[in-house]
Protein backbone atom coordinates (compact mmCIF):
# COMPACT_ATOMS: atom_id res chain seq x y z
CA UNK A 1 0.00 0.00 0.00
CA UNK A 2 3.13 2.52 0.91
CA UNK A 3 4.70 1.58 -2.71
CA UNK A 4 1.02 2.54 -4.29
CA UNK A 5 0.60 5.71 -2.37
CA UNK A 6 4.19 6.49 -3.42
CA UNK A 7 3.24 5.76 -7.14
CA UNK A 8 0.21 7.62 -7.07
CA UNK A 9 1.93 10.68 -5.79
CA UNK A 10 4.19 10.53 -8.09
CA UNK A 11 2.12 10.01 -10.83
CA UNK A 12 -0.13 12.75 -10.03
CA UNK A 13 2.94 15.05 -10.48
CA UNK A 14 3.92 13.92 -13.82
CA UNK A 15 0.25 13.70 -15.17
CA UNK A 16 -1.14 16.75 -14.16
CA UNK A 17 -5.17 17.12 -13.24
CA UNK A 18 -7.29 18.01 -16.20
CA UNK A 19 -9.06 21.44 -15.69
CA UNK A 20 -12.94 21.56 -15.60
CA UNK A 21 -14.10 22.99 -19.34
CA UNK A 22 -14.39 26.46 -19.86
CA UNK A 23 -16.97 27.96 -22.40
CA UNK A 24 -15.03 30.27 -25.36
CA UNK A 25 -17.19 31.79 -28.28
CA UNK A 26 -14.59 29.39 -29.81
CA UNK A 27 -15.28 26.46 -28.30
CA UNK A 28 -14.91 24.34 -25.21
CA UNK A 29 -11.55 25.09 -23.61
CA UNK A 30 -9.85 22.77 -21.10
CA UNK A 31 -6.90 23.41 -18.99
CA UNK A 32 -5.12 21.48 -16.16
CA UNK A 33 -4.42 22.06 -12.49
CA UNK A 34 -0.30 23.24 -12.01
CA UNK A 35 1.57 20.89 -10.12
CA UNK A 36 1.53 22.34 -7.25
CA UNK A 37 -2.26 22.52 -7.30
CA UNK A 38 -2.53 25.97 -6.48
CA UNK A 39 -3.96 27.39 -10.01
CA UNK A 40 -5.37 26.41 -12.63
CA UNK A 41 -3.27 26.44 -16.45
CA UNK A 42 -5.32 27.19 -19.74
CA UNK A 43 -1.96 27.04 -22.48
CA UNK A 44 -2.27 27.86 -25.51
CA UNK A 45 -5.46 29.21 -26.36
CA UNK A 46 -5.49 30.65 -30.25
CA UNK A 47 -7.20 34.85 -29.92
CA UNK A 48 -6.57 35.56 -33.68
CA UNK A 49 -5.32 34.16 -37.18
CA UNK A 50 -2.64 34.53 -38.96
CA UNK A 51 -2.47 33.17 -43.36
CA UNK A 52 -0.83 34.18 -46.23
CA UNK A 53 -3.27 36.80 -47.05
CA UNK A 54 -2.37 39.04 -43.79
CA UNK A 55 0.68 37.85 -42.76
CA UNK A 56 2.07 41.41 -42.03
CA UNK A 57 -1.68 42.93 -41.51
CA UNK A 58 -4.11 43.01 -38.55
CA UNK A 59 -4.89 39.44 -37.40
CA UNK A 60 -8.30 37.71 -38.35
CA UNK A 61 -10.46 36.18 -35.67
CA UNK A 62 -9.45 32.77 -34.27
CA UNK A 63 -10.87 29.48 -35.46
CA UNK A 64 -13.39 27.94 -34.07
CA UNK A 65 -13.31 23.79 -32.94
CA UNK A 66 -16.21 21.60 -32.66
CA UNK A 67 -15.50 19.28 -29.32
CA UNK A 68 -12.77 20.41 -26.59
CA UNK A 69 -9.71 22.63 -27.34
CA UNK A 70 -6.58 20.89 -25.14
CA UNK A 71 -4.99 24.06 -23.75
CA UNK A 72 -2.17 22.22 -22.30
CA UNK A 73 0.96 23.94 -24.87
CA UNK A 74 3.60 24.76 -22.78
CA UNK A 75 5.76 26.83 -24.39
CA UNK A 76 4.57 28.88 -27.33
CA UNK A 77 6.59 31.02 -29.30
CA UNK A 78 6.58 33.58 -32.41
CA UNK A 79 9.44 33.27 -34.58
CA UNK A 80 12.96 34.15 -33.06
CA UNK A 81 16.50 33.29 -32.79
CA UNK A 82 18.11 32.07 -29.50
CA UNK A 83 21.87 32.01 -28.93
CA UNK A 84 21.68 34.36 -31.94
CA UNK A 85 21.62 31.68 -33.93
CA UNK A 86 19.46 28.73 -33.77
CA UNK A 87 15.76 29.95 -34.87
CA UNK A 88 12.65 28.21 -32.59
CA UNK A 89 9.01 29.67 -33.31
CA UNK A 90 6.11 28.94 -35.14
CA UNK A 91 4.26 31.31 -36.90
CA UNK A 92 0.93 29.65 -36.07
CA UNK A 93 1.80 32.12 -32.48
CA UNK A 94 -1.14 34.24 -31.88
CA UNK A 95 -1.91 32.04 -28.56
CA UNK A 96 -2.21 33.50 -24.53
CA UNK A 97 -1.84 32.16 -21.77
CA UNK A 98 -4.92 31.82 -19.05
CA UNK A 99 -3.85 31.43 -15.30
CA UNK A 100 -6.64 31.44 -12.25
CA UNK A 101 -6.55 30.20 -8.67
CA UNK A 102 -7.44 27.05 -8.10
CA UNK A 103 -10.27 27.66 -5.66
CA UNK A 104 -12.59 31.03 -6.22
CA UNK A 105 -15.49 32.47 -4.00
CA UNK A 106 -17.72 32.78 -6.31
CA UNK A 107 -16.70 36.12 -7.64
CA UNK A 108 -14.93 37.80 -10.42
CA UNK A 109 -11.76 38.61 -10.19
CA UNK A 110 -9.09 41.29 -11.31
CA UNK A 111 -7.64 40.44 -14.47
CA UNK A 112 -4.12 41.27 -14.99
CA UNK A 113 -2.42 41.19 -18.74
CA UNK A 114 0.98 40.95 -18.98
CA UNK A 115 2.97 42.13 -22.48
CA UNK A 116 6.15 40.30 -22.68
CA UNK A 117 9.73 42.45 -23.69
CA UNK A 118 12.37 41.59 -26.10
CA UNK A 119 13.00 44.32 -28.23
CA UNK A 120 10.37 43.19 -30.15
CA UNK A 121 12.29 40.37 -31.86
CA UNK A 122 12.57 37.86 -28.98
CA UNK A 123 10.17 36.85 -25.85
CA UNK A 124 7.70 34.86 -24.82
CA UNK A 125 4.35 35.26 -22.95
CA UNK A 126 4.75 31.67 -21.50
CA UNK A 127 6.06 30.54 -17.63
CA UNK A 128 9.59 29.69 -19.23
CA UNK A 129 9.94 33.17 -17.99
CA UNK A 130 6.86 34.47 -16.87
CA UNK A 131 4.97 32.11 -14.28
CA UNK A 132 2.27 33.83 -12.64
CA UNK A 133 2.23 31.41 -9.92
CA UNK A 134 3.06 34.87 -7.54
CA UNK A 135 0.11 37.21 -8.69
CA UNK A 136 -2.53 33.40 -8.84
CA UNK A 137 -1.37 33.21 -5.10
CA UNK A 138 -2.68 36.96 -4.32
CA UNK A 139 -6.19 36.79 -6.13
CA UNK A 140 -6.09 37.64 -9.44
CA UNK A 141 -6.41 36.02 -12.95
CA UNK A 142 -3.40 36.59 -14.85
CA UNK A 143 -3.05 36.16 -19.10
CA UNK A 144 0.19 36.53 -20.79
CA UNK A 145 -0.04 36.62 -24.56
CA UNK A 146 2.72 36.36 -27.91
CA UNK A 147 2.24 38.48 -30.65
CA UNK A 148 4.34 38.46 -33.76
CA UNK A 149 7.96 39.82 -33.64
CA UNK A 150 10.52 40.99 -36.01
CA UNK A 151 9.81 41.68 -39.32
CA UNK A 152 6.29 39.46 -39.28
CA UNK A 153 5.24 41.74 -36.59
CA UNK A 154 6.42 45.14 -37.57
CA UNK A 155 7.04 45.59 -41.02
CA UNK A 156 5.86 49.10 -41.84
CA UNK A 157 5.55 49.86 -45.60
CA UNK A 158 2.29 51.93 -45.30
CA UNK A 159 0.29 50.26 -47.79
CA UNK A 160 -3.23 48.09 -47.39
CA UNK A 161 -0.79 44.78 -47.22
CA UNK A 162 1.49 45.81 -44.46
CA UNK A 163 -0.07 49.20 -42.94
CA UNK A 164 2.56 48.32 -39.98
CA UNK A 165 2.41 47.05 -36.26
CA UNK A 166 0.93 43.85 -36.80
CA UNK A 167 2.72 42.65 -33.54
CA UNK A 168 0.61 45.91 -31.70
CA UNK A 169 -2.99 44.75 -33.48
CA UNK A 170 -2.09 41.13 -32.43
CA UNK A 171 -2.22 42.51 -28.84
CA UNK A 172 -5.23 44.80 -29.57
CA UNK A 173 -7.15 41.44 -30.76
CA UNK A 174 -5.77 39.47 -27.52
CA UNK A 175 -7.49 42.20 -25.23
CA UNK A 176 -10.54 42.35 -27.11
CA UNK A 177 -10.60 37.98 -26.60
CA UNK A 178 -10.38 38.92 -22.85
CA UNK A 179 -13.00 41.37 -22.83
CA UNK A 180 -15.39 38.60 -24.62
CA UNK A 181 -14.11 35.61 -22.79
CA UNK A 182 -12.25 36.31 -19.59
CA UNK A 183 -15.68 35.55 -17.83
CA UNK A 184 -15.53 32.42 -17.97
CA UNK A 185 -12.48 31.91 -16.52
CA UNK A 186 -13.70 33.69 -13.47
CA UNK A 187 -12.17 37.29 -14.56
CA UNK A 188 -14.01 40.34 -14.41
CA UNK A 189 -13.98 42.08 -17.86
CA UNK A 190 -14.10 45.33 -16.26
CA UNK A 191 -11.12 45.31 -13.96
CA UNK A 192 -8.21 44.49 -16.63
CA UNK A 193 -4.91 45.97 -15.69
CA UNK A 194 -2.32 45.77 -18.85
CA UNK A 195 1.51 45.86 -17.91
CA UNK A 196 4.50 44.86 -19.56
CA UNK A 197 8.79 45.45 -19.55
CA UNK A 198 10.96 47.10 -21.75
CA UNK A 199 9.14 46.43 -25.62
CA UNK A 200 6.08 45.37 -22.98
CA UNK A 201 6.05 49.03 -21.61
CA UNK A 202 6.19 50.55 -24.87
CA UNK A 203 3.43 48.11 -26.65
CA UNK A 204 1.30 49.09 -23.38
CA UNK A 205 2.25 53.04 -23.56
CA UNK A 206 1.16 52.73 -27.53
CA UNK A 207 -2.20 51.68 -26.39
CA UNK A 208 -2.68 53.79 -24.00
CA UNK A 209 -2.75 56.48 -26.82
CA UNK A 210 -4.37 54.26 -29.70
CA UNK A 211 -8.28 54.66 -30.63
CA UNK A 212 -8.60 50.69 -31.46
CA UNK A 213 -7.76 49.99 -27.84
CA UNK A 214 -10.05 51.99 -25.80
CA UNK A 215 -12.37 50.38 -23.32
CA UNK A 216 -9.95 47.09 -23.36
CA UNK A 217 -7.80 47.53 -20.00
CA UNK A 218 -8.30 50.34 -16.87
CA UNK A 219 -5.04 50.35 -15.25
CA UNK A 220 -1.56 50.18 -16.42
CA UNK A 221 2.04 49.48 -15.13
CA UNK A 222 4.52 50.56 -17.34
CA UNK A 223 8.03 49.38 -16.33
CA UNK A 224 11.34 50.17 -17.91
CA UNK A 225 10.09 51.01 -21.78
CA UNK A 226 8.75 54.39 -23.12
CA UNK A 227 7.20 55.13 -27.10
CA UNK A 228 9.86 58.42 -26.87
CA UNK A 229 13.29 55.62 -26.51
CA UNK A 230 15.50 55.82 -29.60
CA UNK A 231 14.89 51.85 -30.45
CA UNK A 232 10.70 52.27 -29.67
CA UNK A 233 9.89 53.24 -32.97
CA UNK A 234 10.85 53.01 -36.66
CA UNK A 235 11.95 57.02 -37.55
CA UNK A 236 12.47 55.56 -41.12
CA UNK A 237 10.35 52.67 -41.91
CA UNK A 238 10.78 52.33 -45.91
CA UNK A 239 14.84 53.35 -44.99
CA UNK A 240 14.51 49.89 -42.46
CA UNK A 241 12.55 48.03 -45.09
CA UNK A 242 15.26 48.63 -48.06
CA UNK A 243 18.24 47.65 -45.89
CA UNK A 244 16.18 44.49 -45.08
CA UNK A 245 15.83 43.79 -49.07
CA UNK A 246 19.20 44.63 -49.86
CA UNK A 247 20.67 41.66 -47.97
CA UNK A 248 18.59 39.77 -50.44
CA UNK A 249 20.08 41.58 -53.10
CA UNK A 250 17.44 43.84 -54.13
CA UNK A 251 18.10 47.87 -54.21
CA UNK A 252 14.98 49.34 -54.30
CA UNK A 253 12.75 52.06 -52.18
CA UNK A 254 9.42 51.37 -53.30
CA UNK A 255 6.81 49.85 -51.08
CA UNK A 256 5.29 47.65 -53.69
CA UNK A 257 8.51 46.19 -54.82
CA UNK A 258 9.44 45.67 -51.34
CA UNK A 259 6.48 43.51 -50.47
CA UNK A 260 6.42 41.33 -53.15
CA UNK A 261 9.86 40.23 -52.31
CA UNK A 262 9.20 40.12 -48.58
CA UNK A 263 6.26 38.41 -48.83
CA UNK A 264 8.13 35.31 -50.80
CA UNK A 265 10.65 34.95 -47.96
CA UNK A 266 9.65 32.78 -45.43
CA UNK A 267 9.77 33.27 -41.76
CA UNK A 268 13.24 31.75 -41.49
CA UNK A 269 14.88 33.27 -44.18
CA UNK A 270 13.75 36.93 -42.84
CA UNK A 271 15.16 35.61 -39.13
CA UNK A 272 18.13 34.25 -40.54
CA UNK A 273 19.05 37.84 -42.82
CA UNK A 274 18.72 40.04 -39.50
CA UNK A 275 20.34 37.98 -36.96
CA UNK A 276 23.34 37.54 -39.83
CA UNK A 277 23.26 41.49 -39.34
CA UNK A 278 24.66 41.28 -36.09
CA UNK A 279 23.06 44.20 -35.04
CA UNK A 280 23.17 45.67 -31.41
CA UNK A 281 20.19 45.33 -29.53
CA UNK A 282 19.07 48.53 -28.35
CA UNK A 283 21.61 50.53 -30.28
CA UNK A 284 20.89 49.49 -33.70
CA UNK A 285 19.42 51.64 -36.45
CA UNK A 286 17.05 49.20 -38.46
CA UNK A 287 14.95 47.24 -35.57
CA UNK A 288 11.54 46.43 -36.54
CA UNK A 289 9.30 47.87 -33.67
CA UNK A 290 6.47 50.05 -33.77
CA UNK A 291 5.74 52.47 -36.73
CA UNK A 292 3.25 55.64 -36.89
CA UNK A 293 1.08 54.35 -39.60
CA UNK A 294 -0.41 56.12 -42.53
CA UNK A 295 -4.37 56.73 -42.46
CA UNK A 296 -5.49 54.16 -44.75
CA UNK A 297 -9.05 53.43 -45.97
CA UNK A 298 -10.65 50.25 -44.28
CA UNK A 299 -7.72 49.44 -41.81
CA UNK A 300 -7.81 49.97 -38.22
CA UNK A 301 -3.98 51.91 -37.13
CA UNK A 302 -2.71 51.86 -33.68
CA UNK A 303 -1.19 55.12 -34.58
CA UNK A 304 -1.06 57.90 -36.77
CA UNK A 305 0.56 60.72 -35.17
CA UNK A 306 3.93 61.38 -32.76
CA UNK A 307 3.26 59.93 -29.47
CA UNK A 308 3.86 63.70 -27.75
CA UNK A 309 1.42 65.18 -30.18
CA UNK A 310 -1.36 62.56 -28.87
CA UNK A 311 -0.52 62.67 -25.30
CA UNK A 312 -0.44 66.43 -25.50
CA UNK A 313 -3.80 66.43 -26.91
CA UNK A 314 -5.30 64.65 -24.41
CA UNK A 315 -6.81 62.31 -26.70
CA UNK A 316 -5.12 59.14 -25.32
CA UNK A 317 -6.86 56.61 -22.34
CA UNK A 318 -6.61 58.33 -18.91
CA UNK A 319 -6.28 55.61 -16.91
CA UNK A 320 -4.51 54.92 -13.22
CA UNK A 321 -0.80 53.80 -14.02
CA UNK A 322 2.75 53.34 -12.26
CA UNK A 323 5.62 54.04 -14.06
CA UNK A 324 8.93 53.80 -13.37
CA UNK A 325 12.52 51.82 -14.37
CA UNK A 326 15.60 50.74 -12.47
CA UNK A 327 19.03 52.68 -11.70
CA UNK A 328 20.97 50.47 -13.68
CA UNK A 329 19.03 50.04 -16.43
CA UNK A 330 22.32 49.92 -19.25
CA UNK A 331 23.96 46.82 -17.29
CA UNK A 332 22.64 44.11 -20.02
CA UNK A 333 22.50 46.04 -23.41
CA UNK A 334 26.71 47.72 -22.40
CA UNK A 335 26.94 43.79 -21.94
CA UNK A 336 26.09 42.64 -24.83
CA UNK A 337 27.37 45.56 -26.89
CA UNK A 338 30.99 45.60 -25.11
CA UNK A 339 31.06 43.07 -23.03
CA UNK A 340 33.19 43.96 -19.93
CA UNK A 341 35.41 46.56 -20.00
CA UNK A 342 35.52 49.54 -22.55
CA UNK A 343 39.37 50.85 -23.63
CA UNK A 344 38.04 53.57 -25.59
CA UNK A 345 34.73 55.42 -26.12
CA UNK A 346 32.99 57.44 -29.15
CA UNK A 347 29.50 59.17 -28.07
CA UNK A 348 28.82 59.59 -31.98
CA UNK A 349 28.55 55.85 -31.85
CA UNK A 350 25.45 56.23 -29.44
CA UNK A 351 23.53 58.79 -31.34
CA UNK A 352 20.36 57.94 -33.42
CA UNK A 353 18.29 58.57 -36.09
CA UNK A 354 15.88 60.20 -33.68
CA UNK A 355 18.15 63.03 -33.73
CA UNK A 356 19.23 65.22 -36.90
CA UNK A 357 21.68 67.73 -37.03
CA UNK A 358 21.59 70.31 -39.45
CA UNK A 359 25.43 70.70 -39.28
CA UNK A 360 28.76 68.69 -38.78
CA UNK A 361 29.28 71.46 -36.06
CA UNK A 362 25.98 70.83 -33.84
CA UNK A 363 26.58 66.98 -34.26
CA UNK A 364 30.43 67.34 -33.12
CA UNK A 365 29.31 69.91 -30.50
CA UNK A 366 26.24 67.56 -28.82
CA UNK A 367 29.19 64.64 -29.00
CA UNK A 368 31.22 66.93 -26.53
CA UNK A 369 28.77 67.73 -24.16
CA UNK A 370 27.89 64.05 -23.72
CA UNK A 371 31.06 63.27 -23.46
CA UNK A 372 31.98 65.57 -20.64
CA UNK A 373 29.57 64.50 -19.00
CA UNK A 374 29.17 60.79 -19.17
CA UNK A 375 33.11 60.56 -19.66
CA UNK A 376 35.22 63.26 -17.51
CA UNK A 377 38.80 62.81 -17.18
CA UNK A 378 38.86 62.10 -13.77
CA UNK A 379 36.85 59.00 -14.11
CA UNK A 380 38.39 56.17 -15.99
CA UNK A 381 36.09 53.25 -15.00
CA UNK A 382 34.68 53.73 -18.55
CA UNK A 383 32.42 50.31 -18.94
CA UNK A 384 30.28 52.17 -16.15
CA UNK A 385 29.99 55.14 -17.68
CA UNK A 386 29.08 53.96 -20.51
CA UNK A 387 26.12 52.36 -18.26
CA UNK A 388 24.69 55.70 -17.19
CA UNK A 389 24.86 56.87 -20.97
CA UNK A 390 22.27 53.82 -21.66
CA UNK A 391 20.31 53.69 -18.98
CA UNK A 392 19.79 57.67 -19.27
CA UNK A 393 19.26 57.64 -23.13
CA UNK A 394 17.42 54.68 -23.49
CA UNK A 395 15.45 54.41 -20.64
CA UNK A 396 15.23 56.93 -18.04
CA UNK A 397 14.64 59.95 -20.22
CA UNK A 398 12.91 58.77 -22.62
CA UNK A 399 10.50 57.69 -19.61
CA UNK A 400 11.24 61.03 -17.41
CA UNK A 401 9.94 62.91 -20.64
CA UNK A 402 6.25 60.86 -21.36
CA UNK A 403 5.75 60.62 -17.47
CA UNK A 404 5.81 64.13 -17.09
CA UNK A 405 3.69 64.89 -20.12
CA UNK A 406 1.18 62.03 -18.95
CA UNK A 407 1.37 63.99 -15.69
CA UNK A 408 0.59 67.02 -16.87
CA UNK A 409 -2.69 66.02 -19.12
CA UNK A 410 -4.43 63.08 -16.79
CA UNK A 411 -6.32 63.91 -13.68
CA UNK A 412 -5.83 60.08 -13.06
CA UNK A 413 -3.13 58.76 -10.47
CA UNK A 414 0.25 58.18 -11.51
CA UNK A 415 2.57 56.19 -9.00
CA UNK A 416 6.31 56.54 -9.57
CA UNK A 417 8.96 53.97 -8.92
CA UNK A 418 12.69 53.27 -9.07
CA UNK A 419 13.83 50.08 -8.16
CA UNK A 420 17.03 49.38 -7.22
CA UNK A 421 17.35 46.34 -5.29
CA UNK A 422 20.26 43.97 -5.91
CA UNK A 423 19.44 40.43 -5.01
CA UNK A 424 19.95 36.79 -5.60
CA UNK A 425 17.45 36.97 -8.31
CA UNK A 426 19.45 40.00 -9.57
CA UNK A 427 19.37 37.14 -13.12
CA UNK A 428 19.99 39.78 -16.09
CA UNK A 429 22.94 41.46 -14.41
CA UNK A 430 24.29 38.26 -12.85
CA UNK A 431 23.67 36.33 -16.33
CA UNK A 432 25.90 38.91 -18.30
CA UNK A 433 28.95 38.92 -15.98
CA UNK A 434 27.98 42.21 -13.66
CA UNK A 435 26.44 40.38 -10.56
CA UNK A 436 29.07 42.19 -8.24
CA UNK A 437 27.51 45.60 -9.47
CA UNK A 438 25.50 47.57 -7.42
CA UNK A 439 21.71 48.22 -8.59
CA UNK A 440 19.53 46.48 -10.85
CA UNK A 441 20.12 45.71 -14.56
CA UNK A 442 17.38 46.26 -16.96
CA UNK A 443 14.81 43.22 -16.62
CA UNK A 444 16.36 42.55 -12.88
CA UNK A 445 12.56 43.28 -11.22
CA UNK A 446 11.22 40.67 -12.97
CA UNK A 447 12.67 37.80 -11.38
CA UNK A 448 10.78 39.42 -7.93
CA UNK A 449 7.73 39.84 -9.97
CA UNK A 450 7.54 35.96 -12.05
CA UNK A 451 8.53 32.55 -11.01
CA UNK A 452 10.47 31.50 -14.50
CA UNK A 453 9.36 27.61 -14.91
CA UNK A 454 13.14 27.48 -16.50
CA UNK A 455 14.90 28.47 -13.91
CA UNK A 456 15.05 26.42 -10.30
CA UNK A 457 15.57 29.13 -8.07
CA UNK A 458 15.08 27.44 -4.28
CA UNK A 459 11.55 28.49 -2.88
CA UNK A 460 12.64 31.15 0.01
CA UNK A 461 14.87 32.72 -2.38
CA UNK A 462 14.15 36.43 -1.72
CA UNK A 463 10.84 35.60 -0.55
CA UNK A 464 10.27 38.96 1.25
CA UNK A 465 11.25 41.28 -1.53
CA UNK A 466 8.86 38.89 -3.86
CA UNK A 467 5.97 39.23 -1.54
CA UNK A 468 6.50 42.93 -1.49
CA UNK A 469 6.37 43.69 -5.11
CA UNK A 470 3.99 40.98 -6.20
CA UNK A 471 1.63 42.91 -3.76
CA UNK A 472 2.24 46.53 -4.76
CA UNK A 473 1.12 45.07 -8.18
CA UNK A 474 -1.77 42.99 -7.38
CA UNK A 475 -3.12 45.65 -4.71
CA UNK A 476 -2.82 48.26 -7.79
CA UNK A 477 -4.47 45.82 -9.92
CA UNK A 478 -7.74 45.60 -7.63
CA UNK A 479 -7.61 48.58 -5.92
CA UNK A 480 -5.95 50.89 -8.18
CA UNK A 481 -3.74 51.67 -5.47
CA UNK A 482 -0.55 50.12 -4.43
CA UNK A 483 -0.85 50.72 -1.02
CA UNK A 484 -4.34 51.24 -0.21
CA UNK A 485 -3.12 50.31 3.72
CA UNK A 486 -0.15 50.16 5.73
CA UNK A 487 1.82 46.90 6.89
CA UNK A 488 4.69 45.96 7.83
CA UNK A 489 5.38 44.88 4.52
CA UNK A 490 4.48 48.05 3.29
CA UNK A 491 5.55 50.36 6.13
CA UNK A 492 3.99 53.51 4.47
CA UNK A 493 1.52 54.85 1.94
CA UNK A 494 2.48 55.32 -1.89
CA UNK A 495 1.47 58.60 -2.89
CA UNK A 496 0.52 58.98 -6.48
CA UNK A 497 3.54 61.80 -8.54
CA UNK A 498 2.64 65.13 -9.70
CA UNK A 499 4.88 66.54 -12.84
CA UNK A 500 7.84 68.67 -12.84
CA UNK A 501 10.31 65.48 -10.91
CA UNK A 502 7.81 63.87 -8.79
CA UNK A 503 8.27 61.77 -5.42
CA UNK A 504 8.86 58.37 -6.23
CA UNK A 505 9.15 55.04 -4.27
CA UNK A 506 12.81 53.42 -4.31
CA UNK A 507 12.39 50.29 -3.97
CA UNK A 508 15.52 48.64 -2.20
CA UNK A 509 16.19 46.84 0.97
CA UNK A 510 14.34 49.63 2.55
CA UNK A 511 11.60 51.14 0.95
CA UNK A 512 11.89 54.95 0.53
CA UNK A 513 11.27 58.23 -1.28
CA UNK A 514 13.14 60.42 -3.29
CA UNK A 515 13.64 62.27 -6.95
CA UNK A 516 12.42 60.12 -9.97
CA UNK A 517 15.56 61.46 -11.70
CA UNK A 518 18.58 63.77 -11.62
CA UNK A 519 18.29 67.36 -12.80
CA UNK A 520 21.41 67.72 -14.85
CA UNK A 521 20.85 64.71 -16.68
CA UNK A 522 17.44 65.45 -18.09
CA UNK A 523 18.38 68.87 -18.56
CA UNK A 524 21.41 67.61 -21.02
CA UNK A 525 19.21 65.28 -23.09
CA UNK A 526 16.30 68.05 -23.06
CA UNK A 527 18.88 70.58 -24.56
CA UNK A 528 19.60 68.09 -27.12
CA UNK A 529 16.42 66.18 -27.61
CA UNK A 530 14.67 70.14 -27.81
CA UNK A 531 16.95 71.42 -30.54
CA UNK A 532 17.37 68.57 -32.79
CA UNK A 533 14.65 65.73 -32.21
CA UNK A 534 13.29 64.78 -35.82
CA UNK A 535 10.93 66.40 -36.96
CA UNK A 536 9.27 64.23 -39.68
CA UNK A 537 8.60 60.42 -38.75
CA UNK A 538 6.84 57.57 -41.20
CA UNK A 539 5.31 58.48 -44.26
CA UNK A 540 5.69 62.08 -45.39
Amino acid sequence: MKWLALFSLVAATILQQPAPLVRTRSGYVRGRVSRDGRLVEYLGIPYGTVSDENRFKAPLPPPAWDGVFEAVNTNTRCPQTIMGAVIIGNPDCLKLNVYTPTRTRGKLLPVMVYIHGGCFFEGTGSAFLYGADYFVEHGVVFVGINYRLNVEGFLCLGTEDAPGNAGLKDQVAALRWIKDNIEAFGGNPDSVTLFGESAGAVSSSFLVLSQAARGLFHRVILQSGSTLAPWALQHDPIRTASALVKEFGYNTKDPYEIYDILRNKTVNELIKVKAAENQNYVSSDTLFVPCIEKNLPEVEAIVTEYPTSIIESGNYTKVPMIIGFNDNEGIYFVAKDYGNSLKSIDPKENLHLDLEFPTELDRNSTVDIIKNHYFPPEKDELILNMVDLYSDLHFKFPSVIESDLYAKTTDKPIYFYLFKYGGYRNMAKIIVGYGATGGASHADELFYLFKPHSIPFPHQLERRMIKRMVTLWTNFAKYGDPTPTTSPLLPFRWQPGRASNPSALVIDGQLSTGRLWDYATVDLWNQTYSKYRRKLYGFQ
